[in-house]
């Protein structure tokens, strides 16, 4: 009994850490249970029809869901072709006009371009005179795809043909429709035997992709995708500062040089700063032998700068790919999270990373070596960001020479490397630098876990269908460099155990409540299709953001400018479209209207007018202010 008594007491400290801990495993169990709800797959489809003199057109109209395209009806170099098939009062199938669909790498086989439709469509049918009034019959067979999976739709749409249709002049599909009315229609399928073995192939077809997403790496090709036909963008931007634009060799390579000077400061970088600031104070003392190294570091530091930068040079100019378009690549992503992640291990104490030894004091057999990784890895962090004067240069010098592209790469390099070839110059100025002391042991694990948090943003931008396997790759690397390192656990009370548990819990659960909050929907934010665009410009003001998952600087300006609160009171006052154009992929059309922007980078902000002016669209590089933004709003609208 006195046993007992000792476990019952012992126990009850520990019963609301049990009690928030099964908490928490329920809010997770709920998680994983709503991940898997069904998505909407209803196509909505309605049937429409007009009067053309004495001709019957019947325009069916469907909606693909978010986040899914269907493969068009000549679905390119991969994909099950979509097919309709129509006809009136039972007799035979009509000739069927399929739209054009959008040009992209496919999904699970990079290297294949395809033609896609999403958002709503329209196929048209040409109907008999005497069909108002009678029986309709619309078969659909096609392929729906996601980042996540295929799904085959085999629907049948049935409905009466109105008697009375209104004229074909009065509707908003008539300019489309006129278009395609020169060219052939699809024949109908021959027999419904062929019918169905299309329907089973493109299911195995389905079947086989859904294998391929969770067997193999789906890579991004960083092949240039085909321009797009009929997107021919002839525009002349307008810049708030001209003076800041670039107009020749000149004046690139000078703001090329501080551009890549700010790029120290980018958050994109600010991680590795403990390398930089743990090798400049700790490579020697003051004694010749100390000087000698000092120096070494910083010319090998600077040398990792320089090589990078000329290789980015070489890989963007040869590919014609824009800053920060190599994380459009998913190894590239998978490559940058390990080595963040070894990296952010290392900081925090687990072991010593080989060849870049990040903690401080450490002695590295080559330092020399280890400086010049350094290097490339802050200089290959910085590449996602865009940092001020950065856009201009960029976008000034991707449209001249390949050589022209490496001497302004060189620039920016330099740039970059130039505070620590004046350290190597001059190393007296490394008094400016805080003595080195205990602190810097305390700043290191403080930047472990902004490494672990650069690891979590780089793990973010990958296909969340793949953060499972991922995160199990990020475990067993752990127990690695755990075991490599010898790990060694430091000892506490029990007390203190309890409480950072309870605490330690406590936070988890909250943090799993935050991430399942409600959040409100943005439907002012429209995605960018070049249909819609070309539609509007000149009708409709238009603002246009230029964004991607990969890019830091894109988020801090959505976070802080482009809030959801201030956009909706700036499209109240102005009535502007806002349009929000999604680089996180390759995106053909995305890239043909940057470059008809004058850039090259992102994050990019095209204010457009309406009406004659629209050819002339205001644009704001990189990041700037709220209040910056309402003065170009102000320029543009309220002339």
């Amino acid at each position: 009994m006195k046993y007992d008594k000792l476990a019952v007491a012992s126990a009850m400290p520990l019963a609301p850490v049990w009690r928030a801990l099964c908490a928490g495993l329920v809010v997770l169990c709920a998680a994983v249970l709503m991940s898997f709800g069904a998505r909407a797959e209803d196509l909505q489809p309605r049937l429409e029809t007009a009067r053309d003199g004495q001709n019957l057109i019947a325009a069916l109209h469907i909606v693909i869901p978010a986040e899914f395209h269907a493969y068009g009806h000549e679905p390119g170099e991969a994909g099950r072709p979509t097919t309709v098939t129509f006809s009136v009062a039972g007799g035979r199938a009509l000739p069927v006009y399929y739209p054009d669909g959008a040009v992209q790498r496919d999904y699970y086989d990079p290297a294949a371009t395809v033609n896609v439709y999403e958002g709503n469509v329209t196929f048209y049918i040409p109907l008999p005179s005497d069909a108002a009034g009678k029986p309709f019959v619309a078969d659909l067979s096609m392929l729906l795809c996601s980042s996540r999976k295929c799904m085959p739709v085999n629907e049948q749409v049935t409905g009466m043909v109105v008697r009375e249709s209104a004229p074909l002049s009065g509707m908003p599909w008539r300019i489309q429709w006129q278009e395609l009315q020169h060219r052939a229609p699809a024949a109908p399928p021959a027999t419904q035997a062929e019918e169905g073995s299309d329907d089973a192939a493109g299911e195995a077809w389905a079947r086989e992709s859904a294998q391929a997403t969770t067997g193999g790496w789906a890579e991004e090709s960083m092949e240039k995708l085909p321009p797009p036909d009929g997107f021919d963008v002839r525009l002349s931007p307008r810049f708030l500062d001209d003076s800041m634009e670039i107009s020749g060799l000149g004046k690139a390579l000078l703001f090329g040089i501080l551009a890549g000077l700010l790029l120290n400061a980018m958050p994109c970088v600010l991680p590795v700063l403990t390398f930089k600031v743990s090798g400049l104070l700790m490579v020697g003392g003051r004694d010749a032998a100390g000087l000698k190294r000092f120096r070494q570091h910083n010319l090998c530091f600077a040398a990792g700068v320089m090589t990078l930068f000329s290789a980015l040079a070489l890989v963007l100019g040869l590919a014609d790919l824009m800053w920060g378009q190599l994380y459009q690549n998913q190894a590239v992503l998978m490559v940058m999270l390990l080595v963040v992640f070894l990296m952010g291990l290392s900081t925090l104490g687990v072991f010593s990373l080989p060849v870049i030894d990040l903690k401080t004091g450490a002695n590295s057999k080559n330092p020399c070596l280890q400086a010049y990784f350094t290097g490339l890895v802050s200089t290959f962090l910085a590449t996602p960001c865009s940092g001020p004067l950065l856009g201009g240069v960029l976008g000034w010098a991707f449209t001249q020479p390949l050589i022209i592209v490496v001497v302004v790469f060189w620039a920016v390099g330099l740039g970059m490397a130039l505070p620590y070839i004046l350290f190597c110059l001059w190393p007296d100025l490394a008094r400016i630098l805080p003595k080195p002391g205990a602190w810097m042991h305390v700043f290191e694990r403080i930047v472990g876990f902004m490494l672990m948090g650069t690891a979590l943003y780089l793990l973010s931008v990958l296909p969340v269908e793949r953060h499972m396997q991922v995160l199990t790759v990020l475990l067993v690397l752990s127990l690695c460099a755990w075991l490599w390192g010898q790990y060694c656990g430091i000892t506490a009370p029990p007390l203190r155990r309890k409480i950072m548990g309870v605490l330690g819990v406590g936070l988890l659960v909250a943090s799993v409540f935050w991430v399942l909050r409600p959040v409100a929907p943005l439907p002012q934010w429209r995605q960018f299709t070049p249909e819609a665009f070309e539609a509007n410009l000149g009708k409709k003001p238009m603002l246009l953001e230029f964004t991607a998952n990969w890019c830091p600087n894109c988020k801090f300006m959505e976070a802080t400018v482009l809030t959801d609160e201030r956009m909706r009171k700036l499209q109240a006052r102005y009535g502007m479209e806002l349009v929000r154009v999604d680089l996180t992929n390759a995106n053909a059309y995305a890239v043909r209207l940057l470059d008809a922007l004058g850039s090259k980078s992102i994050p990019l902000t095209a204010i457009f007018p309406a009406g004659d002016e629209a050819g002339q669209p205001l644009v704001l590089r990189d990041v700037y202010s709220a209040r910056t933004l309402e003065q170009a709003l102000n320029e543009t609208y309220e002339k």
